[in-house]
């Protein structure tokens, strides 16, 4: 597949507005380059169109891999929309190249989830939920697009935000925002054995926490932080140090810049030392 001569403008620029665009810099004395362009050749070939590889011989067009900034080979960028959005340096293994090229390629459903992130930055949670919806839709696989989908959604149907995050393990980076969401649901389905339990103890921080976890059902977030940073500070054993992990979680759902979050997280921290 090596090509002779490229045309930056035609064969990237503007080819990378129809189709990703894989260019892979390379020169034939390069040992390397001759283990990793048969990698991306074959792949290319497998692509059905969804991306496009383009060699550049940096012996041939020095100036193309000057512009480009280019000091060592194999050199791969990726170009979207006219722009360099993925990059990597040497001979990676195949493996490494196949998830190099499912993370960075552009799809519909990561376009929805870049476009929901703008929405909610901008307060609108509903085109957020549309759009989320819409990625999830195109790819089932796509578990960012799944935990912010079900972190807006908790409130209203927690067992659907639950079920939809279950096979989220630990290795994911929003790991924590899952583990928010099932420790709040854990408290939501486990309200009536609590509350024997705190019938039985009838001590003022189980009322207390009772009290957290009934405010929790209601949708009344600050009743339910308030109940819970004072059951912290009389029995932080309570629960298995269940007030200060229904406050994180609670904290987390809601997002740093809610107000609830922002009047009740120094009282919180307060509380732990």
């Amino acid at each position: 597949m090596n090509q002779n001569v490229v045309d930056l403008q035609k064969d990237v620029v503007e080819a990378s507005f129809k189709q990703p665009i894989v260019i892979d810099f390379w020169a034939d004395w390069c040992a390397p380059c001759r283990m990793l362009g048969p990698i991306l050749e074959k792949h290319a070939n497998q692509a059905n169109g969804r991306w496009r590889l383009v060699k550049i011989d940096t012996e041939l067009q020095p100036d193309i891999a000057m512009q480009f900034g280019i000091s060592g080979i194999p050199a791969v960028k990726m170009v979207s929309e006219g722009e360099i959005i993925a990059e990597f340096v040497g001979a990676l293994p195949e493996p490494h190249v196949v998830k190099w090229l499912d993370d960075n390629l552009p799809t519909k459903s990561k376009s929805a989830v870049e476009k929901a992130i703008q929405a909610l930055e901008q307060g609108d949670r509903s085109k957020a939920q549309q759009l989320l919806k819409f990625a999830i839709d195109q790819d089932g696989s796509n578990i960012d697009a799944k935990i912010m989908f079900a972190g807006l959604i908790f409130e209203e149907n927690p067992d659907k935000a639950v079920k939809l995050v279950q096979d989220v393990d630990e290795a994911h980076p929003r790991f924590d925002e899952v583990e928010a969401m099932r420790n709040l649901h854990r408290l939501l389905n486990s309200y009536k054995d609590l509350k024997k339990q705190a019938e039985h103890h009838n001590t003022e921080a189980w009322n207390l926490y009772i009290v957290g976890v009934s405010a929790l059902k209601n949708g009344d977030y600050g009743k339910a932080l308030e109940s819970w940073i004072d059951v912290l500070i009389l029995d932080r054993q309570l629960d298995d140090d269940g007030a200060r992990r229904a406050c994180a979680s609670l904290f987390k759902i809601l997002g740093s810049e809610h107000e609830l979050t922002k009047k009740y997280h120094r009282k919180f921290s307060s509380a732990l030392f």
